[in-house]
């Protein structure tokens, strides 16, 4: 048991506005060490997670820096992979009602993220633009961000929710007391090594039934796959030397090439929804479809962001063949 000094201590130095003692995690962050059991990284790898989940959560209320936000999405996006990695080492129910939960908040998160991503975007693509053009697309990016408002008035409400607190207080009792264990869970060391050699071949599969040319919806699946691996892999890291953190960095590179393409696809879609609509009337047009001056540039910022579409299609193959070269 923590004395008082200590939890005051640690109070003294958090400043967010949920304390990580509050939310039942230990005073001191959980270290696993290299040998420790499978279990114990996936407890110091939710205790991580957890502490940078509560560090940005004042900062995505405040909406003063996106990259709160973003970062608090990324904790809820490992932490649910974390989970899935080590799922038969974890008591199933408990392991499968906390990933559910965190994926609750990620659905609030993800979209308020994916539009900063594009307003960033065509913020700095309107200052390439010609002088009579940036009106236009100022026009264009208050469309977009009064979609952005929306979603993070429902991800402020969200976070308000009672809900939103026993998930957290859930993560803090699964640190501090351990999460829940399978009452007959695999060979350690193996059946780690075997989730990261799994991921790899999931990849090569995807990339098998890509077709030429591949279509953008099975690329997005690529990258899913690549980033899958990608967290499967950090969970391995700490137990394994060499090749695992190989296989790491080259997960991330094509992650990060397919996040490039993947981010130049929506771009084309959000600026043809809104000078369009999508057509089909389950969307509501906005005034900017008859606005000329709008859709003749958002016509011109389509065509750099499929310019961009095309150059990750080229770069993606080279990522997955430094990828595919390492031997596990």
């Amino acid at each position: 048991m923590a004395s008082d000094d200590a939890l005051g201590d640690a109070r003294a130095r958090t400043s967010t506005e949920i304390d990580p003692v509050d939310i039942g995690l230990p005073v001191e962050p959980v270290r696993a060490a290299h040998g420790a059991p499978v279990v114990e990284h996936i407890r110091a790898a939710l205790d991580a997670r957890t502490r940078t989940l509560l560090a940005h959560d004042p900062g995505t209320r405040t909406g003063s820096d996106p990259e709160d936000l973003h970062r608090m999405r990324v904790s809820v996006r490992r932490m649910r992979a974390v989970l899935k990695a080590g799922r038969s080492w974890l008591e199933r129910d408990w392991c499968r009602a906390l990933r559910a939960e965190l994926g609750w908040l990620g659905r609030g998160l993800g979209p308020v993220r994916d539009l900063d991503v594009q307003l960033a975007g065509l913020r700095g693509e309107r200052e390439e633009l010609d002088e009579p053009e940036r009106a236009p697309a100022t026009r264009l990016i208050d469309e977009l961000a009064a979609r952005r408002e929306a979603a993070r008035t429902e991800l402020l409400r969200m976070m308000r929710a009672e809900r939103y607190r026993r998930l957290l207080r859930s993560l803090g009792e699964a640190v501090d007391g351990g999460p829940p264990t399978a009452s007959a869970p695999p060979a350690e060391s193996d059946a780690l090594y075997e989730l990261v050699r799994d991921g790899v071949r999931t990849i090569e599969r995807a990339v098998d039934r890509l077709g030429d040319p591949p279509t953008d919806q099975r690329l997005h699946a690529l990258r899913i796959a690549a980033k899958r691996l990608r967290y499967c892999a950090e969970l391995a890291v700490p137990v394994f030397d060499g090749v695992v953190g190989e296989v790491l960095a080259a997960a991330e590179k094509l992650q990060d090439v397919l996040g490039v393409h993947q981010d130049a696809v929506v771009a084309e879609e959000w600026l043809w929804w809104l000078t369009h609509g999508d057509g089909q009337g389950t969307e509501p047009a906005t005034a900017l479809t008859t606005d000329p001056e709008a859709v003749f540039v958002a016509g011109r910022l389509a065509e750099r962001a499929r310019a961009r579409r095309v150059e990750q299609r080229e770069a993606w193959w080279p990522a997955w063949r430094a990828l595919r070269r390492l031997e596990l």
